[in-house]
């Protein structure tokens, strides 16, 4: 845009200094030199004396050089044809009025027009001083410089603090605080920076309430849960279902608990660190296959990118808890890279998804009851894909066509 402004802005100067200046240089210089002509006319047609002919013809320097011969004057032969005074000649000697301009130990007009068809006339306008261009490009030069330098200084004036914006709205959009910001650059810049610091204060501060709140509860209800739990231990052999069946509920309640906590602190305050996905992967298969039975894994060598350790674990496990807990073994874990990124695959042998509806099972408290069961909270895949977008990757759950659920993640290699 800055630059179509500057090509507009020159391309107006330069029809404005052709209209008010050269043009009108122009029409100056050949009225009065066909002011000279018209004299030369008047001097011919009547009678002047023989000494104010020659004086007039002194002082004007007009010469006639006849339009026939074998060689043209040596000035007519370096003269070079002039649009912009033959146009303003023809408004004043009429029309087939040619101009031409001869640059040597000063500037003379050539000028052709009908009142001497046979000749050219020869009339000097000024002094030549010389034909050097430089000028023309240092002056042609800095006005550029200057255009660009003042261009480079407003962009920049925007651009950083978009960019810093920019910055901090995606460190926001994966749970971080980025901190105050800078408010500099233009007026509207500064009240939108300063909006966007209010509104950064106010998310981290309602993050920090809502994780406050939800460790309360969670703490409050584990003891009674506890209690529960010991209680059911002194329970006689008669009730032992009933025994087993409250164990049951009390590890899925705390169970349940746990997933709120991880919803809430899933990795937002880690440090990214630079390792081996891969190496991290296989020490999770190998934590999971002690629990279950039917996990393979096969993984390839990765390079080393920037990954919270503790949150892609859990990414990690909440997928194998998945396929074990709402699928079938065998449980299969690939990993893959291309140019641009790491992909990992988790896919198990059951039923799979009728009528999968990615965008919903990625919601919190979302399930897909129907076809997987009912249990759990339904905060599982929400933590999944919120770790996967604070790593800048995406995540993706498909129906496999030879049967099961296959959930693929991708971690780009920069980020």
């Amino acid at each position: 845009m800055i630059a179509t402004l500057l090509v507009i802005s020159h391309v107006i100067s330069y029809f404005t200094i052709q209209h008010f200046i050269v043009d009108r240089h122009n029409r100056i210089v050949m009225y009065l030199a066909s002011n000279q002509i018209k004299l030369l006319q008047i001097g011919e047609e009547t009678y002047m004396p023989k000494s104010l002919a020659v004086g007039f013809s002194q002082t004007t320097q007009l010469e006639l050089y006849p339009r026939t011969g074998d060689k043209p004057p040596a000035g007519l032969q370096n003269a070079e044809y002039h649009r912009g005074f033959s146009e303003q000649a023809v408004r004043y000697l009429g029309e087939n009025t040619e101009v031409k301009v001869e640059t040597s130990d000063g500037i003379y007009l050539w000028i052709s027009e009908p009142m001497h068809p046979d000749f050219w006339i020869r009339m000097p306008i000024g002094d030549y001083e010389g034909n050097n261009p430089m000028e023309l490009f240092i002056f042609s030069g800095m006005l550029l410089f200057l255009s660009l330098t003042g261009a480079w200084i407003l962009v920049i004036q925007l651009h950083r603090p978009l960019k810093r914006l920019a910055f901090a709205a995606r460190e926001i959009g994966r749970g971080d605080y980025p901190g105050k910001l800078k408010e500099s650059g233009p007026q509207e810049l500064v009240a939108v920076t300063s909006a966007f610091n209010q509104m950064a204060k106010n998310v981290y501060q309602l993050e920090e309430d809502r994780t406050l709140l939800l460790a309360g509860i969670s703490h409050d209800l584990r003891t009674p849960i506890t209690r529960v739990r010991l209680a059911s231990e002194f329970l006689s052999e008669q009730d032992e279902e009933i025994k087993d069946g409250i164990i049951a509920d009390t590890q899925d309640m705390d169970d349940i608990i746990d997933q709120f906590i991880g919803y809430v602190r899933y990795g937002s305050e880690e440090r990214m660190e630079k390792g081996d996905l891969a190496e991290l992967i296989k020490q999770v298969v190998e934590a999971a296959s002690k629990q279950h039975e039917g996990l393979a894994a096969e993984l390839t060598d990765l390079p080393e990118v920037d990954f919270k350790p503790m949150a892609m674990k859990r990414l990690v496990s909440n997928l194998i808890e998945n396929a074990f807990r709402y699928g079938r073994a065998p449980v299969i874990i690939k990993t893959m890279r291309t140019d641009e990124q790491i992909i990992v695959s988790i896919r198990d042998h059951g039923k799979g998804i009728a009528d999968l509806d990615k965008d919903r099972l990625f919601q919190p408290f979302a399930r897909g009851d129907k076809a997987r069961g009912g249990k759990g909270s339904g905060l599982g895949l929400a933590i999944v894909a919120r770790i996967v977008e604070m790593h800048g990757g995406e995540i993706n759950l498909e129906n496999h066509p030879e049967g099961g659920l296959e959930a693929t993640f991708t971690i780009p290699l920069e980020y």
